[in-house]
């Protein structure tokens, strides 16, 4: 497969609780509800580099790659999880979540945080099938706006394919390539803690749940709040 000149990369594992396996098939069904969209949430800004990635493409992707570290415990067993209900563009614009999205991620009641963010992500396939066999080496990959490489922290980068003489070093699987979907990029906040469960909830009916929750009126406003609500 060969990569994208310019793109943007994201290594992905266990988060709030829930294995590759498990988020890859909640992510699926998001899909085949969406209409090929799906929402994919990241930890970390991109909007100016985002807004360089669309100077130099027209057609701008995401290629996915499983982490090859053991997970954390705060990412295996969080103290929380949350699940993201409104959001906005890397731009301000206000932007609604489809009813059929659930974007989670883990949360700590103790240290608060009020936004994540996400990928606006779109397949025609199935992500069984949307990896296309390719790897992804590092060290052959620069930071867009600046120039710089990755660094072994760096989970979710706007990267440019460049030459580079250390081809022999690690590389990554591509698990998914998607197209990045208008508008690319968002900010997400109120966050709704999620019931444990154990990880045996339906999808369909934990999404039913927030949605309700939130058009009730009980999105969380504070870390008080949730705790009071829902513990």
């Amino acid at each position: 497969m060969k990569l994208p000149t310019y793109f943007c990369w994201t290594r992905f594992g266990t988060e709030a609780g829930q294995g590759i396996g498990k988020i890859l098939e909640r992510k699926e069904e998001e899909r085949e509800a969406n209409g090929g969209l799906f929402f994919w949430g990241i930890g970390n800004a991109l909007g100016p580099s985002i807004e360089e990635l669309l100077r130099r493409t027209t057609n701008p992707e995401v290629l996915f790659s499983p982490i090859k570290s053991v997970p954390r415990s705060v990412d295996s067993q969080p103290a929380a999880v949350v699940a993201w209900t409104a959001a906005e563009t890397f731009r301000g614009e206000p932007f609604n979540l489809p009813e059929q999205t659930l974007v989670t991620s883990r949360y700590d009641p103790n240290a608060p945080r009020e936004s994540s963010y996400a990928l606006v992500c779109f397949s025609s396939v199935p992500l069984s099938e949307a990896g296309g066999n390719g790897q992804v080496a590092p060290a052959m990959l620069r930071n867009l706006r600046t120039g710089r490489p990755i660094g072994a922290s760096q989970v979710t980068a706007i990267v440019e394919s460049v030459d580079s003489i250390e081809r022999e070093s690690s590389s990554y699987e591509v698990l998914i390539r998607a197209r990045l979907a208008e508008p690319y990029f968002l900010r997400l906040r109120n966050p709704l803690t999620l019931p444990k469960t154990g990880g045996s909830a339906d999808w369909e009916r934990t999404v039913r749940e927030v949605w309700s929750r939130r058009l009730t009126g009980l999105t969380r406003q504070s870390a008080v709040t949730t705790a009071r609500l829902f513990s």
